[in-house]
């Protein structure tokens, strides 16, 4: 372990926030504390004023690489990290509704395919350059330059004024506000003259800026004196440090060498250590925004045995979930087989389910030309490794021989993002109500993340067409549903995207002297720490 040196739009969805969190979370609880903890940090936040200065420190389970140049920032892991130093033009309230941040408002056009936004006044990047207009036009061309799904339905951003900008969408899409509302953040256009300087250094409007990092190791973020929110932030800087393996973690928070700690769902045993506790504070999402699930995912694109959907339908039906569950997750785990929470509005419960049946894996393998089997690998990292060498073995027990391959977080990433990985890799997705943007994030041709490595099939991309292009909420839904059924149904399913697990959320514990953080609040892995103090 490398250590650090001391320096409104559910609702118009349709959706329940309260339902869908039953759903994702089993009805686990935002802010709420092991045992006391959660009443001593209402405590502690009510004995005065927020106390200026400290350094905030985070274990973290994922990776950080090159975090200063946001367009490559492709998964939702990452954050953490960009919400320091970088923000975005909207957020999310703990109810799931978009509010503003850098944009104090937004007006959609539907008649023109427009959006406008009106611009926060006297914001500044961490250089002294102004956020203004032209730089969210500077930035929506940088993100376009680099392939990003997130920007591609914007034909054209025309400069109003300063604080006024129009989006021109290239074709009607109703995930085209929060695809650009939130997942593009700003960087200052003059650093952007030098895009390498973006490497190991940040330039956003965030409350901190990256003063030091290491890949994979840590990152070290220090007080931006041009905040534009008066007074904040209060913390003098935030240190955060890598740490895969759960019970180094665990150990080191246990410690005190951590203010704060990132468990995922799948180290059920260090949560209940933590919680069994009953000194800690345990933060989880509730309103079901940016919930991930866990999967295994072919390589479709590669020419051999996975791009037969029959052969990639066997390997579903050969994956005993129950046991995965009770083994290595104590029963806790809210399993899943489709691109959503089940009860979730775009779930669909009504295709062929998978079920654990390795006699109809052979047959499948027997039609697609494979009785005698085939070889295989599982590229993995090591903190899942044990699970999918027990998945290995369910594989082998119907001819789909696996020999397991261990990689650091980085290469996965990298892997991931060229479509480049043979055989079968776990699949990270994030769940959320608009399933055309999420999982369009994988499906669409040039999407972030997995695309280069799945087939495209005409049905799921007209399907995925057809979704962003509804602009009515329910027969969105329907769409949607359809398109569960079209690559998830065990019978006739394409399975692009091989067989989703089980859903995995995580759980942030901090001490309770830790006040204003709100990790995981308004979206599982995001925060905002401007306003965070701490009581000692």
């Amino acid at each position: 372990m490398k250590r650090i040196s001391r320096r409104n739009f559910l609702k118009a969805m349709g959706i329940s926030a309260t339902a869908l969190t039953l759903a994702a979370c089993g009805g686990s609880s935002s802010s709420t504390a092991a045992g006391t903890a959660g009443s001593s940090a209402a405590s502690a936040a009510a004995t005065g004023e927020p106390k200026a200065g400290g350094t905030l420190r985070l274990c973290y389970g994922n990776p950080i690489a090159t975090p200063g140049y946001t367009p490559r920032a492709t998964g939702n892991a990452l954050l953490f990290y960009l919400n320091l130093a970088y923000e975005n033009l909207l957020t999310y309230d703990n109810d799931g509704n978009m509010v503003p941040k850098l944009a104090t408002e937004w007006d959609v056009n539907n008649d023109e395919n427009s959006i406008t936004w009106t611009l926060r006044e006297n914001v500044k990047f961490a250089d002294g350059e102004p956020f203004n207009a032209e730089a969210v036009k500077r930035n929506i061309e940088e993100y376009q330059a680099n392939n990003r799904t997130e920007t591609a339905n914007i034909a054209e951003c025309q400069i109003i004024d300063d604080t006024h900008i129009k989006m021109m969408m290239a074709e009607p899409n109703s995930s085209t506000l929060e695809s650009v509302g939130f997942f593009v953040y700003y960087m200052s256009p003059k650093a952007l003259e030098n895009p390498s300087s973006l490497d190991a250094a940040t330039c956003g409007t965030g409350p901190f800026q990256l003063s030091e990092f290491e890949n994979n190791a840590y990152a070290i973020y220090t007080k931006n004196e041009n905040y534009w929110k008066e007074g904040l932030p209060y913390l003098d800087s935030v240190e955060i440090t890598v740490v895969t393996e759960s019970s180094t973690a665990e150990t080191a928070f246990r410690a005190n060498e951590y203010d704060m700690l990132q468990v995922l769902d799948m180290s059920p045993l260090v949560k209940q250590d933590l919680d069994n506790d009953g000194i800690y504070v345990a933060e989880r999402n509730e309103n079901g925004m940016g919930v991930g699930t866990l999967g295994l995912i072919p390589n479709s694109a590669i020419d051999g045995p996975w791009a037969d959907a029959r052969v990639r339908r066997a390997m579903c039906y050969a994956i005993d979930v129950d046991a995965l569950n009770a083994a290595f997750l104590m029963g806790t785990a809210q399993m899943t087989d489709q691109w959503a929470v089940p009860g979730a509005v775009t779930y669909n419960d009504d295709i062929n389910h998978y079920k654990f049946d390795p006699d109809r894996a052979k047959e499948l393998l027997a039609e697609a030309g494979y009785a005698d089997g085939f070889n295989t690998n599982i590229v993995t990292v090591s903190t899942i490794s044990d699970m999918f060498t027990a998945i290995a073995n369910m594989l082998d027990e119907v001819g789909i021989h696996c020999n397991i391959q261990q990689v650091d977080g980085a290469t996965q990433n990298q892997l991931y993002m060229d479509g480049t990985w043979e055989g079968l890799m776990p699949h990270w997705t994030t769940v959320s109500p608009d399933l055309g943007l999420y999982m369009g994030r994988h499906l669409d041709y040039n999407g972030a993340y997995y695309a280069k490595g799945i087939q495209h099939p005409d049905k799921e991309m007209q399907l995925l067409e057809e979704i962003r292009r509804c602009m009515d909420p329910d027969e969105k839904h329907k769409l949607e549903k359809e398109m569960q059924a079209a690559i998830y149904d065990a019978e006739t399913g394409s399975c692009l995207f091989g067989r989703p697990l089980m859903v995995n959320g995580s759980t942030m514990y901090k001490y309770d002297y830790v006040i204003d953080d709100h990790a995981t609040e308004a979206f599982t892995s995001a925060w905002d720490l401007s306003a965070c103090w701490l009581n000692k």
